[in-house]
């Protein structure tokens, strides 16, 4: 079974509105200087202005502080810069002081002062106050998660700008998982934001085609806008395009192509894609069949911490698959799988207890695994765990139930002893 990441909700730390107002042909000049990598240039028109009090200048200074272009990035002379615009009202001077407040840059975070700035912003019609606004309600941990309230700005954003990429694909998600789903909505959000190359709108995309989340399944445009995400080295989107490619979905069966795709995300050290890797290797697809490099591949998924790579190890380990077979060593690898919650691993731990291979026989414990399997969501047809009862009294059933029952995830994993 290959191993699917699906990815997960993206926030940022947003830089200081740029605006875009017309201002003054100096203005331009400078906007025109920073634009080509003229930073120096720039930063002598901007700062002749901003000395002259010019709102948009300050403004635009401080965001070349707080980028480091063209000068040592320094987020306390950028919030002074900024300040200065806000005093006079300018809206990008007020949404670039309200993400120092919100980030803590060059201030202690203060997220009530942070909104007071992007509200004031907003109220002039700045879009990226408007995003932040949104943002903060939408991603949670800053303030209350409320989604209404998310995407309520983000819906203002859109009505400034209809081509805000990013307002477009968290708007687009937030309308695809809310409590009542708008798919064919969610859909043409999330492509104003692809359509802008946006690789994350992209990804989103080929989950919604790839899964029918609310739609038909189309597995050739999954693979289309995985593709587009996966050129920009989205791991989730490379690792879910080289399943497809693995599985001959969406179109011809090609097992390099899917090792190719693997190899990129595993180069990032993504866990997900280390675990394919040793698959490829240890099935022998799109690669010579290499049981050492498929345990190098597990062993560096393990090394992140990954239950399915624990798993895997533990089955090589028990089944000779290839390496030396030892079930001392296949007993502590699926045992640290099934202390992370593996259902798998669990119902292999009741059969190594069961059959005394790698741990002490123990059929309380055997029966106690079996339970946690089910429990964790194996499916099971119920003849081991029945066999593993008939092997205990009424005492002994009820420990290894309650034992089961009592465990949970972050707790010692079970162990004779």
């Amino acid at each position: 079974m290959q191993t699917r990441n699906k990815g997960s909700l993206f926030g940022r730390i947003l830089r200081p509105f740029q605006t875009t107002g017309a201002g003054s042909i100096d203005i331009e000049s400078g906007m025109i200087a920073r634009e080509e990598g003229q930073y120096d240039r720039a930063h002598e028109i901007f700062g002749a202005l901003a000395k002259e009090g010019n709102a948009e200048a300050q403004c635009e200074l401080g965001r070349l502080y707080f980028d480091g272009l063209g000068v040592s990035q320094n987020f306390v002379t950028s919030l002074e810069w900024a300040r200065k615009a806000a005093d006079q009202n300018h809206a990008g001077g007020l949404n670039s002081v309200g993400v120092c407040y919100r980030n803590g840059l060059a201030v202690d975070a203060d997220l009530d002062v942070a909104m007071s700035y992007f509200v004031r912003a907003a109220e002039q019609g700045s879009v990226k106050a408007m995003f932040n606004l949104g943002n903060m309600h939408d991603l949670g941990g800053e303030l209350a998660h409320d989604p209404d309230q998310a995407l309520s700005w983000y819906e203002k954003c859109l009505k400034a700008d209809g081509s805000f990429a990013l307002a477009a694909y968290r708007a687009g998600v937030l309308v695809l998982q809310g409590s009542d789903p708008d798919p064919d909505r969610a859909v043409g959000l999330l492509q104003i934001a692809a359509d802008q190359g946006l690789a994350d709108a992209q990804y989103t995309l080929g989950l919604v085609y790839d899964e029918g989340m609310g739609i038909p399944v189309n597995h050739a445009k999954a693979r289309t806008y995985y593709l587009a995400a996966a050129n920009q080295d989205h791991p989730a989107a490379q690792i879910n395009l080289g399943n497809l490619y693995n599985e001959g979905i969406g179109g011809s069966q090609d097992h390099q192509k899917a090792t190719e795709w693997y190899h990129r995300a595993a180069e990032m050290e993504v866990p997900a894609a280390e675990i394919n890797m040793g698959k490829q290797y240890q099935m022998g697809w799109g690669v010579a069949k290499d049981m050492d490099e498929a345990l190098a591949w597990y062993q560096r998924a393990a090394n992140g911490g990954e239950p399915v790579a624990y798993l895997n190890i533990g089955l090589m380990y028990l089944n000779w698959d290839g390496i030396e077979q030892s079930d001392i060593d296949a007993a502590l690898w699926l045992f640290k799988a099934a202390e992370c919650g593996e259902p798998r691993a669990m119902r292999w731990m009741a059969t190594l207890y069961d059959e005394g291979r790698g741990v002490p026989l123990n059929s309380v414990l055997a029966l106690a695994y079996e339970q946690l399997a089910h429990d964790f969501g194996e499916a099971t047809d119920g003849a081991a765990w029945h066999e593993f009862r008939q092997k205990l009294n009424d005492a002994e059933a009820e420990k290894a139930l309650a034992l089961a029952a009592n465990w949970s995830v972050g707790m010692p994993g079970l162990r004779a002893g």
